[in-house]
């Protein structure tokens, strides 16, 4: 398996930069596919993906923690990254098997079979998670113990204890998920959470979960070719993902989740890059990318008329749906099947991630989630973020810092 990853990397790197180290083929991926190896680049990453490819599935003691959809799930308005995060949490509960490592081990994250939203109409696979992403595990979910097998426990709610000798844990059908407090415990590594980094942790999480299947690693490596210049340089860029339509309050968007913030108007945004060319006088290009269409348009006019030297680099193709809701993507703009929108969300993100400096809002997971992967596995030299829609846990404070600002024992959230 993990020859087929690198192999399956190779295809998008130019012949010359093949046989070079990972570095090299990294720094030769500008405008083409690159994504952290789970099967063969070991760390925290390689950790995970070890866990979750056990010798034998069918062994009695390979204990299984199934994370099932919301009841009503074609209904489910959840996002790419409040999806990811939810399942980033609940692989912390399987790893360490709610808290208990020590004495019991880890289990394996699995999903359950049923209709993923964003993945109705699903032409290149099933029309659950696996239409885009590899799976969790190498287990099927015919290996787990039905739920109401002597074998198996359905919890009522996130905080249901259980007994850890049970083979197969099912979720409750919520959103939410059990906080983890022993988040390193099934790494073995010495010492405690406190010795370790969250944010590596929580990058290598999201690594493991937005590790695209076949097709779409060909449609993002097309559209990275079409949108990145080849002679861009990552530490002279400035990143621009403005999450708006659905994310603001009092929109009106049918299907679409509820608003949760005061959308920063659109000169705020071109006040932060003008702070970092202030900062940074080298400064060449700014990515811009948004699922809003019309506050894109806006931006750039502003970009053209105050910073006319700048260029401005664009994810050539995308959607913009208008909507970061998972549940009717398809259904807000002719021809937005979902596959399309995804392939664009995700190129969006991949475009970010050749970026230095970015303007977010914290309050959008979706904006902090590409923070915090540029800042672990990006191609510019550090990271710097403005934030312009604060929100007050630590996964904004990671996106916004790269560190927990000292609020571990406030902590709301395990990814």
């Amino acid at each position: 398996l993990a020859q087929t990853q690198q192999q399956q990397q190779q295809q998008y790197i130019p012949i010359a930069a093949q046989s070079a180290s990972p570095l090299l083929v990294k720094a030769s991926s500008i405008n083409s596919y690159w994504w952290p190896s789970s099967g063969d680049g070991g760390g925290l990453l390689g950790k995970i993906h070890a866990v979750q490819h056990p010798t034998n599935c069918s062994d009695p003691s390979t204990k299984f923690f199934v994370m099932r959809s919301k009841q009503d799930n074609e209904r489910d308005t959840r996002g790419l990254s409040a999806f990811a995060h939810a399942a980033g949490s609940h692989m912390l509960h399987a790893l360490t098997d709610g808290d208990q490592f020590k004495k019991y081990g880890s289990r394996i994250l699995i999903t359950d079979n049923k209709l993923w939203p964003m993945a109705k109409g699903c032409a290149n696979g099933p029309e659950t998670r696996e239409c885009y992403f590899e799976p969790f595990s190498s287990c099927q979910f015919s290996d787990v113990d039905d739920m109401h097998s002597p074998n198996a426990k359905v919890l009522g709610d996130v905080n249901e204890e259980y007994d850890r000798t049970t083979r197969t844990i099912y979720t409750s059908h919520s959103m939410w998920f059990r906080l983890t407090n022993k988040k390193y415990s099934w790494t073995t590594l010495p010492g405690e959470d406190k010795d370790h980094s969250h944010r590596t942790l929580l990058a290598a999480g999201f690594a493991y979960y937005f590790r695209p299947v076949e097709w779409l690693r060909k449609e993002i490596h097309e559209r990275l070719g079409r949108s990145i210049p080849i002679d861009l340089n990552p530490d002279r860029t400035v990143g621009v993902p403005i999450r708006r339509s659905d994310k603001c309050h009092g929109h009106n968007i049918t299907g679409s989740a509820s608003g949760e913030l005061d959308c920063p108007p659109l000169g705020i945004y071109l006040e932060g890059v003008k702070k970092f060319l202030k900062f940074d006088p080298l400064i060449e290009n700014i990515i811009v990318t948004s699922e809003d269409k019309s506050a894109c348009d806006e931006f750039l006019v502003l970009v053209n008329k105050e910073l006319p030297t700048i260029r401005v680099v664009l994810n050539v193709g995308d959607v913009q749906q208008g909507t970061g809701s998972g549940n009717k993507i398809d259904a807000y703009m002719e021809g937005a099947t979902n596959a399309n929108v995804i392939a664009s969300a995700l190129t969006s993100m991949h475009m970010h991630m050749r970026a230095r400096y970015f303007i977010i809002t914290s309050k959008s997971t979706w904006t902090s989630t590409i923070a915090i992967m540029a800042r672990e596995y990006g191609f510019a030299s550090e990271v710097s973020v403005i934030d312009i829609g604060r929100n007050t846990n630590t996964f904004s404070n990671i996106a916004r810092s790269g560190c927990e600002d000292g609020v571990r024992s406030k902590t709301v959230t395990n990814w």
